[in-house]
């Protein structure tokens, strides 16, 4: 399930999969705080000890959680939408392809998500220990622009406001009582249609419009450390 950065032998990957799969499935059924390393460590048949050798903290095995979860995004949006697909169809995949991958982590999405948006909390998708992460997200919503006719910063600009977006869209989602969180689906749907409306900023009387967003990014530039 999980692809984990390797350590010295086969055995050690193995064990430090284990830990992992093992907190995940605690996480899942009795919540991000109920769970304690020790719980975690007899769940995976492992000492307290060596379950620290491989994780030092609940907090460093949700990072691990994070690289599973933005590796299998890349994995399952290269297979959504291959090359070729129009503009609203990459973007949607983009939604659809990070709802797949969470679909069971609504509770643990829930639980995380106060941490999630306080850059100077080391869980935070906006703090300086996750940016490599983060980069490497907003660089798939940046991607699905390319073929557009928009400068390189305007597209790096729709690029993280989409990225942005996705995030709302799980805010949604931790919320969605609707069948099958139905209702999250269809508005991701809804910004995919809006996305369609991107490259009407290259026309030439939206000239206004690309210089005052253009501007507006730049005074509003998050602090450095920040998604930016």
């Amino acid at each position: 399930m999980f692809k984990i950065r390797k350590r010295r032998g086969t055995k050690g990957e193995a064990t430090q999969k284990q830990v992992l799969e093992a907190a995940l499935e605690l996480f899942r059924r009795r919540g991000f705080e109920q769970t304690t390393m020790r719980g975690i460590a007899k769940r995976a048949g492992l000492s307290l000890g060596a379950a620290y050798h491989y994780f030092k903290s609940k907090d460093a095995i949700l990072i691990a959680y994070y690289e599973w979860t933005q590796n299998e995004h890349e994995r399952l949006v290269e297979r959504a939408a291959p090359s070729g697909s129009g503009l609203r169809a990459r973007v949607l995949a983009l939604f659809e392809a990070k709802l797949a991958v969470v679909q069971k982590d609504r509770r643990l999405l829930a639980a995380i998500f106060a941490r999630v948006g306080d850059p100077t909390d080391p869980l935070s998708v906006f703090g300086r220990k996750n940016a490599a992460l983060r980069e490497r997200s907003i660089l798939q919503f940046t991607t699905a622009l390319s073929d557009l006719p928009l400068s390189p910063e305007l597209k790096k600009l729709a690029g993280r406001s989409l990225w942005l977006s996705h995030l709302a869209v799980l805010m949604f989602f931790i919320h969605d009582r609707s069948p099958r969180q139905a209702k999250t689906r269809a508005l991701a749907a809804a910004v995919a249609d809006l996305a369609v409306a991107l490259p009407l900023l290259a026309h030439p009387q939206a000239a206004v419009v690309r210089d005052r967003l253009l501007t507006l990014s730049e005074d509003f530039a998050p602090s450095r450390g920040v998604a930016s």
